[in-house]
């Protein structure tokens, strides 16, 4: 498998950059929409999060957080969202709730002028050993963050310009279909130029986002998924 691949595309949030913010932000708006509805007293904790994000097709947090509202709103348990959860529709995203939905996920996410929650984030990699990877391979990232706020990010932590190209990024406007359709990591390796990448991520969607574009996965995390699997991506380079 050595020198078996001709570059690196890595998922953002949880693979290059830590995602307690969006963990954070995911919380206090479905908090929020459950004051409506009078359920003050749920609990919303990270361990429900996951439960949702481990479902294939819960990319986006926008739609984590609708799925986490609704469900709580139901007094549907974390052992049986998989069976009750709704699979979000461009219909439902054109509702109001939703959009109330979103609106309130991104004023705490991105505070007034990007102050809030985005402004704590960190590198999960250590530079150097993204210095390192660049040198080897060239970098991409297909992420489902927009535009902007992955360009903020990828800047503020010395990701791009220095190691990943900013050409080389994909985001949410960038393609159709976000994980887990291929779309985003078939776009970054047409930009890229190459043949043969591996793709980097830490869900569900990540993984068949990958096997649906014909790329080998790394999966980073405890989950038996994925084709290769690290506990930790500052140990990528031992297994490519």
């Amino acid at each position: 498998m050595k020198n078996a691949y001709d570059a690196i595309i890595f998922d953002m949030d949880g693979v290059l950059v830590s995602n307690e913010s969006f963990t954070a932000a995911i919380k206090q708006t479905v908090k929020t929409m459950l004051r409506e509805t009078g359920r003050i007293n749920k609990t919303v904790d990270a361990n429900l999060i996951a439960a949702v994000k481990k479902i294939p097709g819960f990319n986006n947090d926008w739609d984590v957080s609708y799925a986490l509202t609704d469900l709580l709103n139901r007094n549907i348990p974390a052992s049986d969202f998989a069976q009750n959860i709704v699979l979000l529709t461009d219909t439902i995203r054109q509702t109001d709730r939703y959009r109330r939905i979103k609106a309130c996920f991104q004023s705490v996410y991105l505070g007034n002028d990007y102050d809030g929650l985005i402004a704590q984030e960190t590198l999960l990699i250590e530079k150097k050993m993204l210095v390192s990877l660049g040198s080897a391979y060239p970098l991409g990232i297909a992420t489902g963050r927009p535009k902007k706020e992955a360009m903020c990010t990828a800047s503020n932590l010395g990701i791009t310009p220095d190691c990943i190209p900013a050409a080389y990024i994909v985001a949410r406007e960038d393609t159709k279909r976000e994980k887990p359709f291929p779309d985003p990591l078939r776009e970054a390796a047409r930009r890229m130029k190459v043949k043969n990448p591996v793709y980097v991520g830490d869900t569900i969607n990540d993984v068949l986002a990958a096997k649906r574009a014909g790329m080998t996965s790394v999966f980073v995390g405890y989950e038996k998924i994925g084709d290769i699997r690290i506990r930790n991506i500052n140990n990528l380079k031992e297994v490519l």
